[in-house]
């Protein structure tokens, strides 16, 4: 190995990328996210550019990072589509108790006796509440779950069309972007 060049161990650059990834793929000031190699040293800016551009059996930081950071996305829509369904089986709960705490107070001996304009409004907001929310979060989860191939097919069923039909005509469209068209030849 030539004279001032130093070899750090894959394991070091590894680490030296998830640092860099984590906070927040810095572009100044990069050697200052970067651990202290086993040897206690740490690589010139220049040899973090090299790593960085990939080559050499490692791959380019800005291309795994993007990765990466796609994983990182679908993973906190799942998170977050997983929490909203949670949020509304809750609510569809909550909606089924005030029906049932109504229709206790309404099945009393005297239900008028006190106040059955609450009852009956607590009747009613509940199932409303209930009907609203209860099958939303099966749907939610069911769709979480779904592959971006299923979700296409999905979109494209919701939508009245396969995948197959109504193939875009580019030429068709530019025509009509420049005026070529006859407005009349719609009129069917």
């Amino acid at each position: 190995m030539p004279y001032g060049i130093v070899d750090y161990p894959i394991d070091y650059k590894e680490a030296c990328f998830y640092a860099w990834w984590q906070a927040g793929r810095p572009i100044a000031n990069v050697l200052r996210h970067l651990p202290v190699s086993p040897d206690g040293r740490k690589p010139t800016m220049e040899t973090v550019r090299k790593w960085m551009r990939g080559g050499e059996g490692w791959e380019n930081w800005h291309e795994h990072a993007d990765r990466l950071d796609a994983e990182l996305s679908i993973k906190l829509d799942k998170e977050a589509i997983e929490e909203r369904a949670r949020v509304l089986k809750q609510l569809a709960a909550d909606g089924q108790r005030l029906k049932e705490k109504g229709m206790e107070y309404l099945n009393r001996d005297d239900p008028f006796a006190d106040n059955p304009s609450a009852a009956v409004r607590a009747v009613v907001a509940g199932i409303e509440i209930q009907s609203k929310y209860s099958g939303m979060s099966d749907a939610l989860a069911a769709i979480a779950s779904m592959t971006p191939k299923q979700l296409e097919k999905e979109a494209l069923r919701l939508l009245g069309k396969n995948e197959n039909n109504d193939i875009i005509d580019l030429e068709e469209i530019q025509e009509e972007d420049n005026g070529d068209s006859n407005p009349e030849d719609d009129l069917d």
